[in-house]
């Protein structure tokens, strides 16, 4: 008997699949571990936060609010609105097409904004709100190195390494080999980015000189077809969405193949258009489904667990999703079309 859902659109609300008692899989993260009492997220939190699955089933995930610029940067002081009042209101801030997410450790969500030429900060604690601006066309990757971000400008072809200040300190380009980056994540003194059209992973050293790359054009292991996001493992496994062969590979760190999951469909499981891919603290692998306006969850072995979202602008519904990062527990996806980032809490997270 096939047990597959007919459709992750319809399932994604409230799908039951058994999620194991007992994980036996090494951690993984995908962005800096901060102090539980730093995420507390305020902003925008509904009261009747959705979980999945629905009950009775155990939740394991659950919704714990919006973020987008406009709510973040806060209530301005009297003087503020009484200038404001005299000479004309405030420009609001406001994210343009969020893609590529990631977090500080001072807990601090970052997002790649595609046409808005800039990397917003958005802080769940306290309401702060900040850009760094980055003359690119279409800025898609955004991870961490150290007190540097590195940012990927599909458009341009560029990867582009900024400071804490925002000041460029090495650019990487087509005189390089660059096509289209895209997907970009550090690990330890390497930076891998995806070159989409290049069908190939780039490794480039933290002071910007290219070590290697691997991968060509083809649908056998180790071959893309239009490689799109990556994420890491603690034990240095890389992930790579490769996303017109609708599914997910995994290297060593020397872009070794291991193995690979997924295929097209539209049941649970499959993959129609994968975006965004994140490992949480247990292991488990987060697929942003862009078309069915969900995120997969599936085992380290490749197994489908549930899936959440599902189409909407409500608490908890997602529109286009792509990017995806998770740091302590906390599940941050663009939500694109609506211009915001969802933020969902895995309750399995060790504390």
């Amino acid at each position: 008997m096939d047990s597959r859902v007919p459709s992750v659109r319809c399932t994604a609300i409230a799908v039951a699949l058994a999620w194991p008692l007992a994980v036996g899989v090494g951690p993984g993260v995908v962005a800096a571990q901060v102090a539980p009492s730093a995420t507390r997220l305020s902003i925008q939190t509904p009261s009747d936060a959705r979980v999945w699955p629905a009950p009775p089933a155990q939740a394991r995930i659950r919704y714990v609010g919006s973020l987008d610029p406009a709510s973040t940067r806060g209530k301005p002081s009297l003087f503020v609105r009484a200038w404001h009042a005299l000479v004309g209101g405030r420009e609001e801030p406001e994210m343009l097409q969020p893609y590529g997410v990631a977090v500080d450790p001072a807990g601090r969500v970052l997002v790649a904004d595609t046409f808005g030429h800039a990397i917003h900060v958005l802080d769940p604690r306290k309401p702060k709100y900040s850009s760094i601006r980055v003359d690119g066309g279409s800025l898609i990757g955004v991870a961490l190195a150290g007190d540097r971000l590195v940012v990927t400008d599909s458009a341009s072809g560029r990867v582009i390494c900024l400071d804490d200040r925002g000041r460029t300190r090495w650019t990487l380009g087509p005189g390089d080999g660059f096509e289209r980056p895209t997907g970009v994540v550090v690990a330890g003194d390497r930076v891998y980015v995806a070159d989409t059209l290049a069908n190939r992973i780039v490794i480039v050293g933290l002071g910007g000189k290219v070590l290697g790359s691997f991968g060509r054009r083809g649908d056998g292991p180790g071959e893309f077809n239009f490689p799109t996001n990556l994420a890491r493992t603690i034990d240095g496994r890389l992930l790579v969405t490769d996303a017109m062969n609708f599914r997910v590979q995994v290297f060593d760190a020397d872009g070794r193949f291991l193995r690979t999951f997924g295929r097209l469909g539209d049941g649970s499981g499959d993959f129609d258009k994968p975006k965004g891919v994140a490992v949480d603290s247990d292991g488990h692998i987060y697929v942003v489904e862009g078309i069915s306006d969900v995120v997969q969850v599936f085992d380290d072995s490749g197994q489908f667990l549930l899936a959440f979202g599902g189409s909407g602008s409500g608490a908890g519904q997602l529109w286009l999703p792509s990017g995806i990062a998770i740091a302590n527990g906390r599940i941050y996806v663009a939500d694109s079309a609506n211009r915001r980032i969802q933020v969902y809490q895995y309750l399995g997270a060790r504390q």
